[in-house]
Parts: structure tokens; C-alpha cells; sequence
């Protein structure tokens, strides 16, 4: 019995890691196998697991200030075949009661764009509508504080928003395009004066940073198998398969996903799948938060989605910022250059990043612009070197050649030490890209961001079928690379 018991466990391992790698490829990070009607629904959903050859590196990039904050965003479609990531950047609610209050969001839509779409466009003004049932005197126009708000009425009135929200869009969508199916992570946040809020619904992630680079606040991820979103799910007739809602999706919380809020005696935080948003508040003082180090501020905010989370920690990600906003105050540029690292360190979901800066944020100073500049020239001087050295041009490797660079310049004490910390030689991939580029076009010209060696290969290995979240991957895989080159180029 006990050798039949092993054998029975291993196939039943085997076909665990085969529905989970089937699922992926079939249908992406969101929507993989179908839930009980599977034959009905592969024919409305566009497949989400589709790649493309070579990623689209485009950038969309925004950014703005008021007298309180400012902000950059970037945004990139990666190795998906669409963009299906939306974004919102309110620095003044409105011009009355919360003029003093700003908004932003990061919406990461699965099974199609829409529902992102329209919750970039209309959520903030729900939200504001909800807020303004909080005023008793309905002909006062006088700017609010937080510190005016009873935090459990705010918290019921922001829910309220969201749940209207997704009342609405339902109705709206039915009748403009039935067959979609589409639906949304959010995660966004509140800015007034005093306090900062986030406001959570699925597994993309914000992120509270101090000037010495603490992570003072992280919004948590709506998965599945957590016990309290587990038993929410039970409750409503679902299940919890290969860590999916009914084996097929991987938030618990989402905008649209209509399907699984079928329950007409449920309310909308009972349902298989709930618009509930998670809302989490922090003071923008740090003295009257018993703080033990005085000198310590509220530096910035982060709002990214997943494909940005799965391959960087939440401390990671705080101290390359802080580390990038001493060579520069372009938040945009930032914003950029973590959508490139994160592109090679082997995300393949489109990529959404806001960063919103308060004035405490550090800025950039003479000597971090030169350590910066000295190790992008090396680079550059390495590439240049090794290139013309090479024998047989046409068919140089670029991983190889980037792995060679690394291993020459990791030698060099005062470059290894001087890489932007957290980002380590992988941040400047990019630098070797752009000369590379030049280089086998015969031009001095430099692009965003060289792509000469993301290609797509489909990879068979079960280690696929482990899920990758909030950890760093590798670099990009070259044939000849070894533990040691691997861990250089991280």
C-alpha cells in the first residue's frame, strides 16, 4: 500500500504541475483553465497566455506637480500581445470640499482592457461623489481634512464607490459589449495634507517609503489561498484549485469578472470574486506616529502592478529609487529605467508604475550623478572594446558579450561598489543594449531601451509551474552562463 500510495501521490503531482503549466500558456497570469464551463468560454476569451517574438519597449510616460507632490509614471506593454493596463493621475479631486486631495491609480486588466479602462476614467469621480454624502451641510463648500473624516464612515463611503462603480460598469457593459468578460486589480491611493490612504482590490501593490528607505506601509495581495479570501469563496459555492477561483483565476478581488458575481443573495463582498477595496491609511507625519528615528520622513509612494512585483521584493524596489533619485529628480525617467530592469530581470506581464514624491524625497547630488556616469562609461567603454575584439561579429551572442562585461567590471572594487543599490549590474543592462545597438548599426545614436537580446523561447520546465511573486528572477539565459555569471548579472 505504501509504494502504491508514492506512486499514486507522484502522478498526482505530475498532473498538478501539468494543469498549472497548461494553464499559464493557455491563458496567462489571470484567466487560465475554465472554471465549469469550459467549453463555452474558450470561445469569448481572447487567450491572455499569448507572447510576443520580442517585446514592445515603447514607453508611455506622464508626469506633474502640485505645491505638495509630484509624480512621474511609466508604462510598457512588454512581451504581451496587448496592452491591457490603464492608469489614473488626479492632482485636484475637485475644486470645492476636496481640492486639497489628490488621486492615483494603477489598473492591470486581464481578459481584455476595458474594465481598466473605464475604472481609470470613472472611479475617482465615484469616489468623489460617495465622499460628498459625508457632508452634512450639502451648501458648504469649504475644503475638507482628513482629520474632519470618522475613519469607519470614510472607509463605508470609499466601499460604497467602489460597489456603485461596479454596479454601473455592469449594466453599462452588458448592453455596449456583451461578451466581455473582462476585469481588474486597482490599486490607487488618497493624498490630502495629513494622511494618505491606499486602496486595494487585487495583487497589484503600493508601497510607502521613507527617506532612509524603510517600507513603512505595503498593501496586501488578494490571493486565493489566503485563509480569509479562501473562506469567502467556500461560502459563496466556489472552490480554491492549483490556487485559482474555480482553477481559473488568481485574484480574489477584482473590478468586472462579472461571471463570478452571479449571486443575487450576496452582497458585493460576498461573492466569489469581490470589488471590496482594502483600505489602509498612514499619517504623514512620522513625529506624531511614534517614530524612533527623528530625522525621518515620508519620502515617496509607489503604485505598480504585478508584472513589476513579480520579479522585485517591496525593500528592493524602495532602495533603487532612493539610490535612482540621487542621479535624478525625473521621476518618469526613473520609472523607466525600473520597467527595463524589471523587463530583464524576465517579467513578461505589461508593466504600470506611478511614483508620487513628497518634498522630504531625496534629491540628486553631484557625487551620485558622477558614480552614475563613470559606471555607465565603463560600460560603454567595455562593450565597445570587447566588440571590436570579436572575431566573428555577425554571430556574437549579446548575452555572452553582457556576461563578459559584467565579469570584467565586478573585478573593479570601485565599480561593484558604486551600482545602484538593489538594482545591481542587471539595472544597467539597458547601457549595454543601446551601445550594442549603435554599435552593429554603425551609429552613435542611443535608443530608450535595446531589446537585441529578449527573445522569446517557450520553456518546458516543470520550475514554471512555481509561482514567482515578489521574488527576483535571473538574468536574461545565455547557453554559456554559470552560477556565478548568473548571480553577477542580477
Amino acid at each position: 500500500m505504501s509504494e502504491n500510495g508514492n506512486i499514486f501521490d507522484q502522478c498526482r503531482r505530475r498532473l498538478a504541475r501539468f494543469a498549472v503549466s497548461f494553464a499559464r500558456r493557455s491563458f496567462g497570469h489571470h484567466y487560465s483553465l475554465s472554471s465549469l464551463n469550459a467549453s463555452t468560454r474558450i470561445c469569448h476569451i481572447k487567450p491572455m497566455g499569448q507572447f510576443l517574438e520580442k517585446p514592445k519597449v515603447e514607453k508611455h510616460n506622464d508626469r506633474g506637480k502640485n505645491d505638495d507632490i509630484r509624480y512621474g509614471l511609466g508604462s510598457m506593454q512588454g512581451w504581451r500581445v496587448e496592452m491591457e493596463d490603464a492608469h489614473a493621475t488626479v492632482l485636484k479631486l475637485d475644486d470645492n470640499r476636496w481640492s486639497r486631495w489628490s488621486y492615483f491609480g494603477v489598473f492591470d486588466g486581464h481578459a481584455g482592457f476595458r474594465t481598466a479602462s473605464k475604472a481609470s476614467e470613472k472611479l475617482h469621480t465615484r469616489i468623489v461623489s460617495s465622499l460628498n454624502t459625508l457632508i452634512t451641510d450639502s451648501k458648504s463648500t469649504s475644503q475638507i481634512m482628513s482629520s474632519q473624516l470618522e475613519f469607519h464612515k470614510f472607509e463605508s463611503a470609499i466601499k460604497e464607490a467602489y460597489f456603485k462603480f461596479d454596479s454601473e460598469w455592469r449594466e453599462e457593459n452588458r448592453t455596449a459589449n456583451p461578451d466581455d468578460r473582462s476585469g481588474s486589480t486597482a490599486i490607487s491611493c488618497l493624498i490630502d495634507p495629513e494622511r494618505i490612504y491606499f486602496l486595494n482590490v487585487g495583487d497589484s501593490r503600493g508601497i510607502l517609503v521613507s527617506n532612509e528607505g524603510r517600507v513603512l506601509l505595503a498593501t496586501k495581495d488578494h490571493k486565493p489561498n489566503d485563509q480569509a479570501e479562501r473562506q469567502r469563496i467556500q461560502e459563496a459555492g466556489g472552490t480554491v484549485l492549483i490556487q485559482r477561483v474555480n482553477g481559473s483565476l488568481a485574484v480574489s478581488r477584482a473590478l468586472g469578472d462579472f461571471e463570478y458575481k452571479n449571486n443575487t443573495n450576496r452582497r458585493h463582498d460576498q461573492q466569489l470574486v469581490s470589488p471590496e477595496p482594502e483600505i489602509t491609511g498612514h499619517t504623514r507625519n512620522l513625529s506624531t506616529n511614534n517614530s524612533s528615528k527623528q530625522d525621518e520622513q515620508i519620502a515617496f509612494i509607489v503604485l505598480a502592478c504585478d508584472g513589476v512585483w513579480d520579479v522585485v521584493t517591496n525593500e528592493e524596489l524602495a532602495s533603487y529609487i532612493i539610490a535612482r533619485m540621487q542621479v535624478t529628480d525625473d521621476l518618469s525617467e526613473i520609472c523607466n529605467s525600473i520597467l527595463d530592469m524589471c523587463l530583464y530581470k524576465g517579467s513578461k506581464d505589461n508593466m504600470s508604475i506611478i511614483i508620487i514624491a513628497f518634498k522630504n524625497a531625496p534629491t540628486p547630488t553631484a557625487d551620485g550623478k558622477a558614480r552614475d556616469e563613470a559606471i555607465d562609461n565603463e560600460i560603454r567603454k567595455k562593450t565597445t572594446d570587447l566588440y571590436n575584439r570579436s572575431a566573428n561579429k555577425a554571430n556574437l551572442d549579446p548575452n555572452t558579450l553582457w556576461q563578459q562585461v559584467v565579469t570584467f567590471l565586478n573585478e573593479q572594487p570601485s565599480i561593484r561598489d558604486s551600482l545602484p543599490f538593489s538594482g545591481g549590474f542587471i539595472s544597467k543592462r539597458s547601457v549595454f543594449e543601446n551601445v550594442l545597438e549603435s554599435l552593429t548599426k554603425g551609429t552613435h545614436a542611443h535608443s530608450n531601451s535595446g531589446v537585441g537580446a529578449l527573445v522569446n523561447i517557450e520553456d518546458n520546465d516543470d520550475h514554471n509551474d512555481q509561482s514567482s511573486s515578489n521574488s527576483s528572477s535571473t538574468d536574461i539565459s545565455s547557453s554559456s552562463s554559470g552560477n556565478t555569471l548568473t548571480a553577477l548579472t542580477q
